[in-house]
């Protein structure tokens, strides 16, 4: 028995108590008293009533899927639909905002006992935006698989269903034995490739929904979806601004400075902001000459290692030699892994001082390799190819002013 007919039981037992007990013969006192309790008895369960009223109407949300997880992959964020989204519900409540009256408008149509708003992430990752649905019923999906998201996308993306023989099973929202939905109605929205809302709504009757609500929401799914289409691309454009603000600021930067340590630190400033790595290395070929088989460190920042400024190496012995020797750039996800030791620097070395993610770029000079940038970290797998190509930029517009500044470094003397 749920402890909402609990509490409708012992309120009628205490309305029945104070409509046919008669307390005139048990003294004033008594009298009193036995107002005073039921008095109490009835608002203390009025108020169970309406609290449970209110947990089973209780609006939930999960967090927010993480724009950073999302942007692991081969693409410019501004190409990651997923990411973008993620940002706009972060970082714009109009958004969110509008898929909860959008939720309510269909709960308000269709009146069902529970509801779900899930967000489908690339690789199925499934997040819970949105729910009303009984607390005491209730169990989290995450990390389970959702049956029912196959059936809808096998119905072209609408489903209603009002003789669901196993619904526990294909709706796994639900503690066992507290609750069997009968019926339900789906559908959903495609915002992107590998990017879709379910709307998820049930009951516990059969024989509840009607086919003919289809054309109704329909019609708010498109509403919904060309709206979201309109974020999306609204994103895109404020990323690609932001990412442009950000280079034109760095050559700003880089190209007014008269020296070369100046440019240096400037750009470095600028990295550390942008990638937060744990080590950061700038070197170039010893004396700025382009025939020279040896590096110096120029500038170094972050966890400790003997290779400070000033430190030469041999080019072909370590991973940062090659990347100047060879004119390409390196990303490892974990310098630690493979069967030998591969070097920094130096054939000398014998230990990586807990840098694992390896990320380096070379610094051009008349269209050959006069340096590097590397960036690493003690986590694994920190930079993606997506890190890689915004280096890669940010070092094409630091090349420009350095080789400006050999030039009239070498011209000068």
């Amino acid at each position: 028995m749920s402890s909402s007919v609990v509490y409708f039981v012992v309120l009628f037992l205490l309305t029945f108590v104070g409509i046919f007990v008669n307390p005139e013969s048990w003294g004033a006192w008594g009298r009193l008293l036995f107002k005073i309790s039921l008095f109490g008895g009835i608002s203390v369960m009025l108020y169970r009533l309406w609290s449970e009223y209110q947990d089973e109407t209780e609006e939930d949300e999960s967090e927010v899927p993480d724009e950073q997880q999302l942007t692991r992959n081969q693409s410019p964020f501004f190409d990651n639909q997923a990411a973008l989204f993620s940002r706009a519900l972060q970082k714009n409540p109009e958004v969110m905002d509008l898929l909860k009256k959008q939720f309510s408008v269909i709960w308000n149509l269709i009146l069902p006992h529970n509801g779900f708003l899930l967000l489908m992430l690339p690789k199925r990752e499934i997040v819970l935006l949105h729910k009303i649905v009984r607390n005491d019923i209730f169990r989290s999906p995450k990390n389970k698989p959702i049956p029912v998201l196959n059936l809808i996308d096998s119905a072209q993306g609408f489903l209603v269903e009002n003789h669901v023989q196993n619904g526990s099973n294909l709706i796994p929202f639900y503690v066992p034995q507290s609750y069997v939905p009968r019926s339900f109605l789906a559908f959903r929205t495609e915002l992107a490739e590998e990017l879709y809302l379910y709307w998820l709504f049930d009951a516990e009757l059969a024989d509840f929904f009607n086919e003919e609500d289809r054309a109704t929401l329909n019609k708010i799914n498109d509403l919904t979806m060309t709206y979201l289409s309109n974020v999306l691309i609204m994103e895109k454009l404020k990323e690609e601004a932001h990412e442009k603000s950000k280079m034109l600021e760095l050559m700003e930067e880089v190209a007014s400075t008269k020296s070369l340590r100046t440019a240096v630190e400037r750009f470095c400033d600028f990295l550390v902001h942008e990638f937060q790595a744990s080590k950061l290395t700038i070197a170039f070929r010893k004396d700025f000459d382009l025939n020279q088989a040896r590096g110096m460190v120029f500038y170094a920042i972050g966890k400790e290692d003997p290779f400070k400024a000033g430190t030469e190496f041999v080019l072909e012995e370590g991973l940062n030699g090659w990347v100047i020797l060879k004119n390409r750039p390196y990303l490892l996800d974990d310098i630690e892994k493979g069967e030998y030791f591969v070097p920094r620097f130096s054939r000398q070395e014998k230990t990586n001082y807990g840098l694992r993610a390896f990320l380096s770029v070379p610094v051009e000079y008349q269209e050959q390799a006069i340096g590097m940038v590397t960036l690493e970290d003690e986590k694994s797998g920190k930079f993606k190819t997506t890190d890689k190509e915004r280096l890669q930029r940010y070092t094409a517009l630091f090349s420009n002013a350095i080789n400006r500044l050999i030039y009239e470094k070498q011209v000068g003397g």
